[in-house]
Formats: structure tokens, C-alpha cells, sequence
């Protein structure tokens, strides 16, 4: 499953990953996003909730795997 948060604002993209998460439990998830803060506070969410966590890089935007 892909979430596309780009331009949103917090809180509103970790609510649509958290329920993503709740939805779809134990699914893999891409989370595409364009802002540093987004991305560090994505990783905490799928963190504390067990997940493991990858990030790359992709010239401005930040792709998010989470298994």
C-alpha cells in the first residue's frame, strides 16, 4: 500500500500512516514525503508500534518502507 503525504502538514500525515496501520495490519507501506519533520515522525510512529523501518532518499522527497 502507498500514502502519498507530500505537502500535507502535521499532524495530518502520521494520522493517515497510523490509519493505514490500524487498517492494514502487519501490511508492508511505501509513505512518500517531502519534509524532514514528516519523515522523523513517521519512523517514531512505526517504531513504537514494532515496525521495522527504511528510508531513502530521493532528491527532495523521502520514500518510507514500512514492514
Amino acid at each position: 500500500m502507498e500514502i502519498d503525504v507530500r505537502g500535507l502538514s502535521c499532524p495530518e500525515p502520521v494520522l493517515m500512516v497510523m490509519d493505514a496501520m490500524d487498517e492494514n495490519p502487519g501490511a508492508q507501506l511505501t509513505v512518500r514525503s517531502d519534509a524532514a519533520h514528516t519523515r522523523d515522525n513517521i519512523v517514531k510512529l512505526a517504531q513504537n508500534e514494532g515496525r521495522s523501518v527504511t528510508v531513502t532518499e530521493n532528491g527532495r522527497n523521502y520514500v518510507i518502507q514500512i514492514e
